[in-house]
């Protein structure tokens, strides 16, 4: 039962990324936030699980194919490395837009599956922030 949970909801998953190739991190629907961001529970060296990561090098695949300088026929390979960094980005870029969805910070869209070099976090509060005491 629960692999076929899994498989639909990354068949949705996959389908939304389709749709929305050119997302921000801000754009991702709470069903898919909640299900795409990764917990390593385990006491071991964290590593991404397959769903997580087949969410993630879909994205960033599709992607890269879509909008890249190379013709999309073209085969090309990308550096495991470069992967799993990227994967450790496209969760943190989901991270900010939790915080952005659910706190008085503002963060400003970021690509969900591009990463550009120099790539900042824009962020300010929602309201004006009262200085503090100092002593």
């Amino acid at each position: 039962m629960r692999a076929r949970k899994q498989r639909k909801l990354l068949d949705r998953s996959l389908n939304w990324i389709r749709r929305n190739l050119h997302a921000t991190n801000l754009d991702v629907p709470d069903e898919f936030m909640v299900e795409w961001i990764f917990e390593d529970d385990s006491d071991e060296e964290p590593r991404p699980p397959g769903f997580f990561f087949s969410v993630f090098a879909f994205g960033y695949m599709q992607y890269e194919l879509l909008t890249g300088p190379v013709p999309a026929d073209i085969p090309r390979s990308v550096p495991v490395s470069r992967l799993i960094a990227h994967f450790d980005r496209w969760q943190m870029k989901l991270a900010l837009a939790e915080i952005h969805h659910r706190t008085d910070i503002n963060v400003d869209p970021m690509p969900l599956f591009g990463f550009p070099e120099g790539e900042e976090v824009k962020y300010w509060p929602r309201r004006p922030v009262a200085p503090t005491p100092t002593s």
